[in-house]
């Protein structure tokens, strides 16, 4: 090989590593953060009057407790970015910060996550649950726990220690902001995203729709012990199919009418596992944007 050959070799050589080195340290991608964040919203923080229910409770929470975690974003190109993290929080105290994804590429990303009861590895919201609550959640398997009052004109006042065992992925969710897919990633900026509970879907009375559903609480305060207590196991003991009022007759609406509760497609037999079914979908992105659940 002549001189002038090897010269053009070792140039060319040069240029490519030049090259790579340039790539490397110039990433071509925008990129932007996402910083989580879990509310209640007035629902939870501020309680439910009495005009959104059909009979006329109102409902005021003074814990309401959510295991969430596994936040996950996925970017159109298939890309995943996630957070192992589960974390048991208090949205009745207000809005908590979950977690925070770093440096993903600027664009549309689709929004998963999952609410599950506590394990061994979810943490505690600082200053806001007590240990003995997630020891109650991991050992019976709730990953909603709720505390509260319920206020009746001539049916006195009512207290509620209820849990649900919801075990659910949320994936595919709408953007309650703009109605679109999942959230945009800003350029060289943060998107705040947040994850919002309704605690109306607690007091459903059909599941399998939004529209036309009622708010009851009649069929819940019937099952409250002599101390005026409602409790999960009370919950368990209304039998969808024969509802019975505090004295043991057939529970009759303000118009003399049966209360009927709607489970449509789901096999549910009990006031407890129809609370339970119904609030399954109750966490939303972004204020009201609905996600689908898969187990």
């Amino acid at each position: 090989m002549n001189a002038n050959r090897r010269g053009g070799i070792r140039g060319l050589r040069v240029v490519l590593v030049a090259m790579a080195l340039a790539g490397v340290a110039c990433d071509p991608v925008a990129r932007g953060d996402v910083l989580v964040t879990m509310s209640g919203g007035d629902g939870t923080q501020r309680g439910l009057p009495d005009t959104v229910f059909e009979d006329g409770w109102s409902i005021q929470f003074t814990k309401y407790l959510v295991s969430l975690g596994d936040f996950t974003l996925t970017s159109a190109s298939g890309e995943v970015q996630r957070s192992p993290r589960y974390v048991l929080v208090d949205v009745q105290k207000g809005d908590v910060p979950l977690t925070e994804l770093r440096g993903l590429g600027a664009g549309r990303w689709d929004v998963a996550f999952r609410v599950a009861p506590p394990g061994e590895a979810t943490e505690l919201a600082d200053g806001q649950v007590l240990a003995e609550d997630l020891a109650r959640m991991r050992q019976r398997g709730f990953s909603y726990w709720v505390e509260g009052r319920a206020v009746k004109a001539g049916a006195g006042v009512l207290t509620f220690q209820m849990g649900f065992p919801v075990d659910a992925r949320m994936e595919d969710c709408i953007n309650g902001v703009d109605g679109t897919q999942g959230i945009i990633v800003p350029e060289g900026s943060t998107a705040e995203v947040e994850v919002t509970i309704h605690a109306e879907h607690m007091f459903y009375d059909r599941l399998g729709t939004h529209q036309g559903v009622k708010l009851r609480f009649d069929a819940i305060a019937a099952t409250a012990s002599p101390e005026g207590l409602i409790t999960p196991e009370g919950l368990a003991s209304q039998r969808l199919t024969d509802l019975r009022d505090s004295e043991g007759g057939e529970l009759r609406d303000g118009a003399g009418n049966p209360v009927v509760y709607l489970p449509g497609a789901h096999d549910v037999r009990t006031l407890q596992e129809f609370v339970t079914q119904s609030i399954v979908d109750q966490a939303h992105l972004n204020g009201g944007g609905v996600c689908t659940v898969a187990n």
